[in-house]
């Protein structure tokens, strides 16, 4: 099973690389997900990126799926979009800008449509309260908009002053992460149930392929 990691920040010295470290550090060492496949997405560093910032004059919705990815004509888009389907689910690690979705990320979800739809994904967002601002948002956007199957179990990693304003960042291990621990493990457990789901194509209302519940 392979899952992409997408990196909502793209700045330099970014906290949300530091949790990114930190989730990757965990899954490798959990036996829950000694056969999970990692993908980690920086959508200003990573090879194919970053995208450009204008969509296609034929928008991503109006292309068959059967098509994909070669009918892009952008050899960045096609590369992006080759990407994206040959994940299983997808985890989008974000802090919070001005209440809302960073540039880069929401760039990155619009220049494609059929290779989001149906895919799981769970969310970490970040912030000075967690984040709940862009993950109300990232909710709305992936679950309405791009019509994916978002985890309920999403974590909200609330940042202290000095990690947001002052000149230290997250690297991974801070104790100030390692509290979110369990919270993570299970985002991710709900994700890999989704896709388990998905790839037995299971009803989803079924008991076993609905998202967990507190």
């Amino acid at each position: 099973m392979k899952l992409g990691i997408i990196l909502g920040s793209t700045r330099v010295k970014s906290n949300t690389a530091g949790v990114v470290a930190h989730v990757v550090t965990l899954l490798s060492s959990h036996p829950d997900f000694d056969t999970l496949e990692l993908e980690i997405i920086n959508l200003a560093t990573s090879s194919g990126h970053p995208l450009p910032l204008l969509i296609e004059d034929t928008l991503p919705q109006a292309h068959s799926p059967s098509s994909l990815p070669s009918v892009y004509s952008d050899p960045l888009i096609r590369s992006w979009s080759s990407t994206v389907l040959s994940w299983d689910g997808v985890l989008i690690i974000s802090p919070q800008y001005n209440w809302g979705v960073p540039a880069p990320l929401k760039n990155a979800l619009d220049h494609l449509f059929h290779e989001w739809v149906a895919k799981p994904v769970g969310l970490i967002t970040l912030g000075g309260r967690g984040g709940t601002k862009v993950e109300a948002s990232l909710r709305s956007i992936l679950g309405g908009g791009l019509d994916m199957r978002v985890a309920e179990k999403g974590v909200q990693v609330a940042m202290p002053r000095e990690w947001i304003a002052g000149s230290e960042v997250l690297k991974g291990g801070e104790e100030t992460l390692q509290r979110y621990d369990e919270a993570i493990l299970e985002c991710v457990r709900e994700i890999v149930n989704l896709v388990k789901c998905k790839d037995e194509a299971s009803p989803r209302t079924s008991p076993e392929c609905m998202p967990l519940q507190e």
